[in-house]
C-alpha cells in the first residue's frame, strides 16, 4: 500500500548508504511510525511501539549485559528496529545480541561511518507527515465515493468488493447466520483453511489479520476480516476497514428499515383480514402476490400463546419461532401467514390439501411442536395452542379468528385433564362460558349440587365424584364401582344417598342433562377460582 514506511524503504534512502543489517533480516518489512534518538538503557514509557531507534551506544558502551537487557525491552515494546553508529562508543555487535535479534525478527542496523541523526530524523519525519496528510485526504475521498455508491447499490457484496479491490488482499465476511463470503472466491479446501486460521487467534498475527464487526443499534450483524500473507497492514488499512464497516452498517440499517416497513404494512393488512375488513376479491388479489395459484379449500386461525418465565426480561427469538412453526405446518399442507403481537402469535393457515383431514394434520403439527418444546427456550415455561373453527370462504376468516380467541380464553379455565385445541371440540364448555358471561352460573350449580358438596365437606366423603363417574358410565353400577374402587354394596349405599339429596328422579333425561351441565360448570368454576 502507498501509505507505508518500512525499515526496508528507509534503508534505500541516501542517509543509509553506509548502513547494513547485521541481524533480524526477516523483520525489515516492519512499519515505522516514528524515529527516536535513544541513548538510555531503560525503556519505561518512552517508546510506544513502531519506532525506529537511533543510538551511538553511549548508554551501554562495552557492557554487553546492559545491551542485551535493552534489546529485550525494545522487543517487548514492539519497537520496529534499532540503528547503531559504530566507532564512537562501540565497535561491533556481539553474537549473543545478533542471535536474540534473529530469534525475534528484530532488525539491528549499523552505520560503519559517522552520520547525522538530526538529518535522518528530519528526512524521515517529513516523509511520514506528508504521507499522513495524503492518507487523510485519500481516506476522505474513499469515504465520499463509498457513500455515493451506497445510494445506487442493491447488494452489500458491492461494498465488500470495493474494499477488497482498493486494498488488494483476501477479504472474508462472516454473517451472524454463519454465511461466509470470500473475495476473491476460494476453493473449498482454501476456504476451510482460512476459516480455521481465523478461529485460532494464535495463528493470526495482529499485523496480518484485521478484524472489524458490523454493528447496527449495538447488535452485531457480521464480521469483516482482511488477511494478508506477505506484507503487514498499517493504520490506513485499519481506517479503510472501519469506514467500510460503517458504510455497510448504514446499508443494513436501510435494508432493515425497508423490511420493517414492508412487514408493518403486511401485518396491518393481515390484521384487517382477521377483523373481516377485506372482501373475496381483495384477498384473492393479495394472495396472488405470494404466487398462491392453487385451490385453497378453506382456512383456520391458530393462536399460540407463550407463557414466559417469571421475571424474564429477554424476549424469545420470535423470528426463529415463526420460521419453526411456518416450516412445521407447511409440511402438513398449509400456507402459513404469521401475525405477531408480543407473546401471542397468530397464524393464518390456508388449507392446500383435502378438507376432510384438516384437523388431524394440524394436530400432527402441534404434537411435533410439543416435542420440540420451542427449542427448550429457557424464557418460555409453556405454551398454549388454540384453533378457531374451519371456514371454507376466506372472507369469513374473522369467524375463525374470533373463535380461536374464545378457545384460548376457555382453555385458561379448563381442568388440566380436559385440555383441547379446537373450538369445535369445546362442546359443553362453550355453553358454560356463555352462561358464565351472561347468567347466574353460580346459582345453577348451587341449586343442583350444593347438597352433595355440603355433604362431602361435612363427612369428608367423595359423593360428587361418584355422581360424575356414575353419569359418565350411563348408570352402569358394575362399571362405576370398578372406577371409584368400591364394592358394589358401598356403591348402593352412595346411590341411595344421592337419591335422597337430588331426588329419586335424578337419572330422568331432562334432569340428568342439567346435573351433567352443573358438574361441568362446577369444574369450570373451580379452575377459574384457582
Amino acid at each position: 500500500m502507498k501509505y507505508r514506511v518500512s525499515i526496508g524503504n528507509i534503508l534505500e534512502r541516501k542517509h543509509f548508504e553506509s548502513a547494513r543489517v547485521v541481524a533480524g533480516q526477516e523483520g525489515i518489512d516492519k512499519l515505522v511510525k516514528w524515529v527516536h534518538v535513544f541513548e538510555m538503557i531503560e525503556v519505561r514509557g518512552n517508546l510506544k511501539g513502531g519506532e525506529l531507534v537511533l543510538s551511538t551506544g553511549f548508554g551501554w558502551k562495552d557492557d554487553e549485559e546492559l545491551f542485551l537487557t535493552l534489546l529485550d525491552q525494545l522487543i517487548k515494546r514492539k519497537v520496529a528496529g534499532i540503528c547503531i553508529e559504530l566507532g564512537s562508543f562501540i565497535n561491533d555487535i556481539s553474537a549473543e545480541a545478533k542471535e536474540l535479534a534473529d530469534q525475534n525478527d528484530f532488525p539491528i542496523i549499523v552505520f560503519e561511518e559517522e552520520v547525522s541523526f538530526v538529518e535522518i530524523t528530519q528526512d524521515i519525519h517529513a516523509d511520514l507527515i506528508n504521507q499522513q496528510y495524503e492518507l487523510i485526504s485519500n481516506l476522505e475521498d474513499y469515504s465520499q465515493r463509498l457513500n455515493k455508491r451506497l445510494l445506487s447499490i442493491d447488494n452489500h457484496f458491492e461494498i465488500l468488493k470495493n474494499l477488497q479491490q482498493y486494498i488488494n488482499c483476501q477479504l472474508v465476511y462472516i454473517a451472524k447466520d454463519h454465511t461466509v463470503v470470500t473475495i476473491p472466491a476460494l476453493r473449498e479446501k482454501e476456504r476451510e483453511s482460512i476459516l480455521a486460521r481465523l478461529n485460532n487467534p494464535d495463528r493470526c498475527p495482529a499485523k496480518r489479520v484485521l478484524k472489524q464487526p458490523v454493528q447496527v443499534f449495538e447488535r452485531e450483524f457480521a464480521t469483516i476480516y482482511l488477511v494478508t500473507y506477505k506484507r503487514e497492514f498499517g493504520e490506513f488499512e485499519s481506517l479503510l476497514l472501519d469506514r467500510t464497516a460503517t458504510a455497510l452498517a448504514q446499508y443494513l440499517l436501510r435494508e432493515l428499515y425497508t423490511e420493517e416497513k414492508r412487514k408493518a404494512r403486511e401485518t396491518e393488512w393481515l390484521i384487517q383480514w382477521l377483523q373481516g375488513e377485506h372482501d373475496h376479491e381483495e384477498i384473492k388479489h393479495h394472495l396472488a402476490v405470494y404466487k398462491i395459484n392453487q385451490t385453497i379449500t378453506g382456512a383456520v386461525v391458530l393462536n399460540v400463546k407463550l407463557n414466559m418465565a417469571e421475571g424474564q426480561k429477554i424476549d424469545p427469538d420470535i423470528t426463529y419461532l415463526n420460521m419453526l412453526i411456518h416450516n412445521i405446518f407447511d409440511q402438513n399442507g398449509y400456507f402459513v401467514f404469521p401475525v405477531e403481537k408480543r407473546h401471542l402469535l397468530t397464524f393464518i393457515l390456508l388449507n392446500k390439501k383435502g378438507e376432510e383431514d384438516w384437523k388431524p394434520r394440524i394436530e400432527k403439527g402441534i404434537k411435533r411442536l410439543e416435542k420440540i418444546s420451542l427449542l427448550n427456550d429457557s424464557s418460555i415455561t409453556s405454551f398454549q395452542v388454540a384453533g378457531g373453527k374451519f371456514v371454507k370462504e376466506l372472507d369469513r376468516l374473522h369467524e375463525s379468528f374470533q373463535t380461536a380467541q374464545e378457545t384460548l380464553t376457555i382453555q385458561d379455565k379448563l381442568p388440566p385433564d380436559h385440555q383441547k385445541y379446537f373450538y369445535e371440540d369445546m362442546h359443553m364448555y362453550r355453553l358454560i362460558s356463555l352462561v358464565h358471561k351472561h347468567s347466574n352460573l353460580e346459582g345453577l350449580v348451587q341449586e343442583y349440587l350444593e347438597p352433595i358438596i355440603k355433604y362431602d365437606e361435612d363427612h369428608k366423603a367423595n359423593l360428587l365424584e361418584t355422581l360424575r363417574v356414575y353419569l359418565a358410565c350411563n348408570g352402569s353400577k358394575k362399571e362405576t364401582a370398578s372406577k371409584v374402587f368400591v364394592v358394589r354394596q358401598t356403591l348402593y349405599h352412595r346411590l341411595e344417598k344421592l337419591e335422597k339429596l337430588l331426588g329419586a328422579d335424578f337419572m330422568a333425561p331432562e334432569k340428568r342433562q342439567v346435573i351433567e351441565f352443573a358438574l361441568l360448570a362446577h369444574e369450570y368454576q373451580q379452575t377459574v377460582y384457582q
